[in-house]
């Protein structure tokens, strides 16, 4: 199984608000896959704020990883401080505006989703911040795990089959598990891997489907965050 590595040079990257924050963004520009519709790594050189604007329908997941953000939705009413490794999970619903405001030298994945437009544009908007605390690195043999999203996670979605995990990889050989009936969509936080012959660099992504394992030689100590979601949603109003 031959992989398409997309190298960040080949994602579409956005510089915002005059170079304060970049994005690159690994899905952009590829047909939609699953209920995922798009993800941005975001890196604030500069402290940089997105004005109020508005969503309606989707489920957003923000990952901070380093730094923080302040956020302000129609939701809450009120600005809410987001620290590093905290997760902010919104609901949009019938409709929410909302605000975000990245500090300098911050990153963070924000992630959307299809959660079923048909029944998730009928609900109450829902906003609600996941601390640092809630996330823990767990040791799973060679390797540090920690799980944000997914069964005996602190997140469960309304978007049908997410698993949210990042994983700490030691330098060496080693094997994922994976579920045939799942896109498993990885991105590489740090390090360089090699994934069934491929090498993954620093901010890399691919995705892979209906297979069962992938064996991975880590190059260097490396930091992998793997989505997990389903081939079918069960949705009558995919995409």
């Amino acid at each position: 199984m031959k992989l398409q590595i997309k190298s960040r040079k080949q994602q579409k990257e956005v510089s915002l608000f005059g170079g304060r924050l970049l994005e690159n963004k690994p899905i952009a520009g590829d047909p939609l896959y699953s209920n995922l519709i798009y993800w941005a790594n975001v890196e604030a050189l500069e402290e940089g704020t997105f004005p109020m604007h508005p969503h309606e329908g989707i489920e957003i997941l923000t990952f901070v990883f380093e730094g923080g953000l302040e956020h302000f939705d129609t939701a809450s009413n009120a600005w809410t401080p987001l620290n590093a490794d905290a997760v902010q999970h919104i609901k949009a619903g019938s409709g929410i505006q909302h605000s975000e405001k990245y500090l300098k030298g911050s990153r963070a994945f924000q992630i959307w989703f299809n959660p079923d437009y048909s029944k998730s544009l009928k609900k109450n908007p829902y906003y609600k911040d996941y601390p640092a605390q809630l996330f823990n690195w767990v040791k799973e043999g060679e390797l540090e795990v920690k799980s944000y999203v997914g069964k005996g996670s602190p997140i469960q979605t309304d978007a049908s089959g997410i698993s949210v995990k990042r994983y700490k990889i030691p330098a060496g050989q080693h094997s994922f598990n994976l579920d045939a009936n799942s896109f498993h969509s990885l991105y590489v936080m740090e390090g360089e891997i090699n994934i069934m012959g491929s090498d993954m660099r620093k901010d890399s992504f691919t995705k892979v489907s209906g297979i069962t394992k992938i064996d991975l030689i880590a190059k260097s100590k490396s930091e992998l965050f793997i989505l997990k979601s389903p081939i079918d949603s069960g949705y009558d109003n995919e995409g």
